[in-house]
């Protein structure tokens, strides 16, 4: 049997900074996405509000009113696809301990690797920590029933000795397992906010594109008048301004 860890479960999580700072950094990166779709939002309303509706007056021709409205659907689909992209980091996520061996956790791998016993205790791997608690509530399971039908004083507290060792490590175990369940959820997300990030300035790109298009197709080139347009028209017919001074 192994060796009692008494209030395994609370001291781990009292003790150990990092069983509640993922939590706060979810919440931290989803004020994050939040923060990016108010913006998002904010730059379309100044592009889309009132401007197309203004220069509408300025196109002229099938070519122009195609410019625009092309310009006009890639300003759209650039700011809805940002909000989408940006959207998906706060869908509620599901997290198990089988993620912590997807691609995207190879950085949380690193971590995990530099110090094992910070996130496995006193097991060698993860593999181990299940096995571990598996183990643990089996063995506090037989014992209550040995328990329940023992008369012996004596053995009676032997009993009891023995289900408090092996519910202390199954709650030390299974400590250690939700603190690398919430690591693997903060992770996810906050992959999900940086894919996010990418999307959005690919985004912004297509948005610029949009708008670039759409000035070009309404811009109005007006010439400009000659300045001694006056001064000639004053002048007789058939001479130049100095001819008719001379004369």
């Amino acid at each position: 049997m192994t060796s009692p860890v008494p209030d395994a479960a609370a001291a781990l999580t009292a003790a150990d900074p990092a069983a509640t700072g993922p939590a706060d950094a979810v919440a931290d990166l989803r004020a994050t996405a939040r923060w990016t779709i108010a913006a998002t939002a904010a730059v379309g309303a100044l592009l889309l509000g009132g401007g197309p509706l203004v220069a509408v007056g300025r196109i002229h021709g099938w070519q122009d009113a195609a410019a625009a409205f092309g310009g006009l659907a890639l300003a759209v689909l650039g700011i809805g696809w940002a909000i989408w992209q940006t959207g998906e980091a706060l869908t509620p996520r599901l997290a198990t301990l089988a993620d912590l061996s997807a691609p995207g956790m190879a950085g949380l791998r690193e971590a995990v690797a530099r110090d094992p016993s910070a996130y496995y205790g006193p097991y060698g791997s993860l593999d181990e920590l299940s096995a571990g608690r598996r183990l643990h509530e089996k063995v506090a399971a037989e014992l209550a029933v040995r328990l329940a039908r023992e008369q012996d004083p004596d053995r009676t507290r032997v009993l009891q000795q023995g289900l408090a060792d092996a519910r202390a490590n199954a709650a030390q175990a299974g400590a250690l397992q939700q603190r690398l369940l919430t690591l693997i959820h903060a992770w996810s997300v906050r992959n999900a906010v940086r894919r996010a990030r990418v999307h959005t300035l690919a985004a912004f790109v297509l948005v610029t594109l949009g708008a670039v298009l759409f000035l070009t197709a309404t811009y109005e080139d007006t010439p400009a008048q000659p300045a001694k347009s006056a001064r000639a028209s004053s002048s007789p017919a058939g001479l130049t301004p100095a001819a008719a001074v001379s004369r």
